[in-house]
């Protein structure tokens, strides 16, 4: 089922829901340069479905896809993790009852940002997650100060996808090490040891923070466990990282 809410700004969270109304629900959040249909999303909500749980993908209003694959960097520019927050409030809002997060990336350190404020969630479980939300990258004083933006090269689209001023401003205010440590739902941290792009270390930290949570580090597993876009079938890292993932949601959110 599709569905909106109005998230920051008013814009759209475009959203879809597998599995029983009514059910325990969990909502999926993807990480930068992601949106709800990319990759192994679907996927994901389709297994958690089976599982007998409500799970929702959803795009954050400012993640540059609107009709199309980032069709709109000019919302993306504007992004930052107070969106994200508004954006996760507003879905939360339109469902009853207490429900999980998964979050991917820069998704799971969104969900630690907002479960540590959210009685609500009853579990919180991510997948190759952030321990923080400030990014150290070259030149950026220089970047900023030229075209107001830091241009981030795109791999798949070739796109670069500029990240506005406000963003790294914003990032400064939230802290995902601080939140994990108040965190009184359970937690589970998922990576892989072969994680280019957030390295294991940013498991290990965010486990320091919380030292209630359960930890899995997958073998040889990178940022996407093996998934791509388009999706080609799920891999074995994913797998593994499922096979975890679920009983813990049907656990806590029973």
């Amino acid at each position: 089922m599709q569905f909106h809410v109005a998230g920051s700004d008013g814009r759209p969270v475009r959203a879809v829901a597998h599995g029983p109304e009514g059910g325990p629900t969990v909502l999926v959040a993807h990480g930068f340069k992601g949106f709800k249909d990319w990759g192994m999303f679907p996927w994901i909500c389709e297994q958690l479905a089976a599982a007998g749980l409500r799970a929702i993908r959803f795009d954050y209003s400012h993640n540059g896809v609107e009709a199309s694959d980032f069709d709109r960097l000019d919302l993306f520019m504007l992004d930052t993790p107070s969106r994200h927050q508004e954006d996760l409030r507003a879905l939360a809002a339109s469902i009853e009852g207490p429900f999980g997060l998964l979050g991917h990336s820069r998704g799971g350190g969104d969900a630690i940002l907002f479960a540590a404020g959210e009685p609500r969630v009853k579990a919180v479980a991510t997948l190759a997650s952030v321990a923080t939300t400030v990014v150290d990258v070259p030149d950026l004083e220089s970047h900023l100060r030229e075209s107001g933006y830091y241009p981030f090269p795109n791999a798949r689209t070739k796109q670069l996808m500029p990240v506005g001023r406000h963003a790294f401003e914003d990032a400064r205010a939230h802290s995902i090490e601080d939140r994990a440590a108040e965190l009184s739902c359970p937690l589970l941290l998922v990576h892989g040891d072969a994680d280019t792009s957030v390295p294991p270390s940013a498991q290990q930290r965010l486990a320091e923070a919380q030292p209630s949570a359960d930890t899995l580090t997958i073998g040889g597993a990178g940022h996407t466990f093996g998934a791509a876009h388009p999706f080609a079938g799920a891999t074995p890292h994913l797998e593994e990282a499922l096979a975890r993932i679920t009983p813990f949601f049907r656990e806590h959110l029973a």
